[in-house]
């Protein structure tokens, strides 16, 4: 169902990186600050050990089941009617986090780059680049992830570079001023993004050496968490907390206020496109799981024949989950965090240990 394309390990990294990365870049500062204030930066560095032991899950959990995706194996391991109930539970996570990402997408455009355009178009036209990734398959958006991987490098580090000289150390004092309790609340909602990851389980069988796919697992999700650490330090640094707070994108202004000699400046479009490319790989890869599941799951033959309808569908759904900017703040910051918990924790640790009470009662 999968098709006959197959992955390196090394494009899986980067898969693995960019995916985390994903929207995480423009929130994640934001929301960890929220609670962590000027300590969101340790909140951070906390999410480096969860994101090893949630990709060291992942990767037992499909080691285990080698050349099946965790649909599959759910029906393996649960029985023919609770395996697929778990798998359709999957599925909608896959489909309703895409449906989220697009509505960023949208939100993010017609509120920062163009303001009179209807959301509408926004959403439609993005749907259809998606559509087309995923009707590629993924080998060749493994390919492209490889193509776009140095130029988000770039930028990412020319942003850092440009913004460094506003750097203010004193908006990281007093450190750890409440205790640790605001950390941890910070890092609960940064958790959030990280359990996002699961959906690359759906993957696993691609990768022609599932041992090293294990590695570029593991690796993939600590580079992308670099990544964010630096963003979410660096955002708390030069805006301070207080503002990094207010701001719906803090990344993005951190690009607004690049200024080198009054020349080069408002080169804010550098962020837009770094936000762009990780945001494309995640949305595809949400959308290219949930068609092959469904087609999986279903017993079809083919996934592309579901594209089309189920990308008018994400784009309804998109429009339905944000009826305001509020409503989403607060859905982001309050209800995905647990909601995302049940399928990136308690879900696979269910599958992992009644997998192994099935194998040692087998035996």
């Amino acid at each position: 169902m999968l098709g006959n394309s197959l992955i390196s390990a090394r494009q899986f990294f980067i898969l693995v990186t960019l995916f985390v990365i994903g929207d995480a870049v423009l929130y994640v500062p934001s929301l960890t600050a929220t609670s962590a204030r000027q300590d969101a930066w340790i909140s951070a560095l906390i999410g480096w050990g969860e994101g090893f032991l949630l990709t060291s899950l992942y990767a037992a959990l499909s080691l285990r089941h080698p050349n099946r995706t965790i649909l599959q194996y759910s029906e393996d391991i649960l029985g023919k009617w609770a395996g697929k109930a778990v798998a359709f539970l999957f599925l909608s996570y896959f489909f309703i986090d895409a449906s989220l990402m697009l509505m960023e997408i949208g939100d993010f455009v017609t509120t920062q780059i163009m303001q009179e355009t209807p959301i509408e178009i926004i959403l439609v036209l993005f749907a259809a680049i998606i559509v087309m990734g995923t009707r590629c398959g993924m080998e060749p958006l493994a390919r492209v992830s490889e193509l776009l991987f140095p130029y988000f490098l770039l930028l990412f580090f020319t942003l850092i570079a440009f913004i460094a000289p506003q750097i203010k150390v004193d908006n990281l004092k007093p450190v750890l001023a409440h205790g640790m309790a605001p950390v941890f609340g910070g890092n609960f909602r940064y958790m959030g993004y990280l359990l996002e990851s699961v959906v690359l389980i759906f993957l696993f069988p691609l990768v022609k050496q599932p041992r090293h796919a294990a590695k570029a697992y593991i690796m993939g999700i600590l580079t992308a968490n670099f990544f964010l650490t630096i963003i979410t330090t660096v955002a708390v640094l030069v805006l301070g907390p207080n503002i990094t707070v207010l701001l719906a994108y803090p990344s993005y202004t951190l690009a607004q206020k690049i200024s080198v000699g009054n020349f080069f400046e408002r080169i804010e479009v550098l962020m837009a496109v770094i936000w762009f490319i990780t945001l494309f790989i995640k949305i595809t890869v949400c959308y290219y799981a949930t068609a092959c599941g469904i087609a999986q799951t279903l017993r079809l033959t083919d996934y592309r024949r579901l594209t089309l309808p189920l990308a008018m569908i994400m784009v309804i759904v998109a429009l339905a989950t944000m009826p305001n900017r509020p409503y989403f703040d607060n859905f982001v910051s309050e209800i995905w965090m647990p909601y995302s918990l049940t399928y990136g924790l308690f879900l696979p640790v269910l599958l992992l240990v009644v997998g192994g009470l099935r194998k040692r009662l087998g035996k």
